[in-house]
């Protein structure tokens, strides 16, 4: 199975041309696919739905999308009726098995002075794989604030931790098998969504690689044992796949630190021993962000 996470900058590449044609092209051949910086009727221009664009050029791909911002027309149509039409960006996670269900989650966040903020968000799918069942969660974090972004790590953690005790969009548990689709809900018993364990998180986090944020997802480095990979946090794909912590970069910078790893897949500990293989495409162009690619093995 392979996985990616893409920062797509709603397709504006580095020659500052929006080519969704040419996301498509580096991420057909993936299994998983998070995108963030996903765009529906935002602005003025070609296939302003990207979601619709994009299911069109992967149609074998299942896809959800969340929603991070959604801001209304304020002026009416020409014949005077209201105009609909809902301006959104956030992310969009598309699969090759069908997808049971899906949430989307708001996560802390305040405004802070001198800078444009957005709502960030996570959101949940729920992968019918054949054999293995998952979880998958694509996010964007705070890009400003790294005290706004422990608190939305602190909130992943307890997303994702929590699931499978409290359910999904839709619980039958102990419910009589007769009662499946004659009630209210109208859903079979077959369609009642589960939760299960496994999960995959990934996106753009806006944190490097041993900050204090990444602490929270990952824990800390042990001064004896080192990183631990703990149960009720995550393991970072790439470094699960043997890519040192201070090596690679994802975003070219444009502060004191320069190019960083800011994107990243992480991996609850019952998938770190799935994981094969994993690496950044340095090739890609097709955005201010570089694709990260993780191969994993499922039973």
């Amino acid at each position: 199975m392979k996985v990616v996470t893409y920062n797509i900058q709603w397709g504006k590449g580095l020659d500052e041309k929006v080519d969704l044609d040419r996301i498509a092209r580096t991420i057909a051949d993936c299994d998983v696919i998070a995108l963030q910086e996903v765009e529906r009727h935002w602005r003025n221009m070609p296939h302003t739905d990207q979601v619709a664009r994009l299911n069109e050029l992967l149609p074998k791909h299942w896809s959800v999308f969340g929603i991070a911002v959604d801001v209304g027309v304020r002026k009416p149509l020409a014949n005077g009726h209201a105009d609909n039409t809902r301006r959104q960006y956030g992310n969009l996670v598309m699969t090759r098995w069908p997808i049971s269900s899906t949430r989307t989650f708001p996560l802390p966040n305040v405004p802070v002075h001198g800078h444009i903020m957005d709502q960030s968000m996570v959101i949940e799918a729920v992968v019918e794989h054949p054999t293995r069942p998952f979880r998958v969660y694509s996010t964007h974090l705070n890009y400003v604030s790294r005290r706004q972004r422990i608190g939305q790590c602190e909130k992943l953690v307890q997303i994702v931790r929590d699931a499978p005790v409290e359910g999904g969009p839709a619980a039958g548990l102990g419910v009589d098998p007769e009662v499946f689709g004659a009630d209210w809900m109208a859903l079979s018993r077959d369609e009642i969504p589960t939760i299960p364990l496994p999960a995959i998180l990934l996106g753009d986090f806006n944190m490097h690689v041993g900050s204090p944020e990444y602490d929270v997802l990952a824990g800390p480095i042990d001064p004896c044992y080192g990183r631990l990979i703990e149960t009720g946090l995550f393991a970072d794909a790439l470094t699960v796949a043997g890519m040192p912590e201070e090596e690679g970069w994802t975003h070219p910078g444009e502060d004191r630190y320069g190019k960083k790893r800011i994107d990243h897949i992480f991996v609850t500990p019952d998938l770190v021993g799935n994981v094969r293989r994993g690496w950044i495409d340095y090739d890609a162009d097709g955005s201010d962000h570089l694709p990260v690619f993780v191969e994993m093995d499922l039973d």
